[in-house]
């Protein structure tokens, strides 16, 4: 003689097979502690991938203190840009002949001066760290 099986009806379950009555249950019994493993989970992950990220440097941008002299080396009034590709920075110099630039990103840049009433100076190349106080120190006509 065969077996044979019937189906009883498990609250819960649309139907009833042992997968369905499994997750029914399951998911009654351990529905919170599951949540909590799961951020727990998401934590551990993220802190992995901070342990395993290549190290990365941080910089602060450069702080350029600019002097303008005049070939006797007394100082000159006039303005100062240092421009790199679009990039350009400028400021006045004051009766002392000093400006600064806050926030210049390293790299090479193309110096620049304007003064009124004088001719312009060959422009020059400096190299600017990319963090840290620099003193420019730029000729004047």
């Amino acid at each position: 003689m065969p077996l044979r099986f019937r189906s009883v009806p498990v609250p819960g379950a649309s139907f009833c097979d042992s997968s369905s009555l499994v997750r029914t249950r399951t998911s009654r019994l351990r529905g919170a502690p599951r949540r909590a493993g799961r951020a727990g989970a998401l934590a551990l992950g993220v802190a992995l991938t901070a342990l395993l990220l290549p190290p990365t440097r941080v910089f602060a941008d450069a702080t350029v203190v600019v002097e303008l002299k005049r070939p006797d080396g007394s100082s000159a009034e006039g303005t100062v840009q240092l421009t790199k590709g679009d990039t350009k920075y400028r400021c006045s110099t004051d009766k002392a002949g000093r400006c600064e630039l806050r926030g210049v990103t390293g790299g090479i840049y193309t110096v620049s001066v304007e003064q009124s009433g004088r001719a312009a100076p060959k422009d020059k190349s400096v190299v600017i760290p990319p963090s840290g106080e620099v003193k420019l120190i730029v000729n004047a006509s």
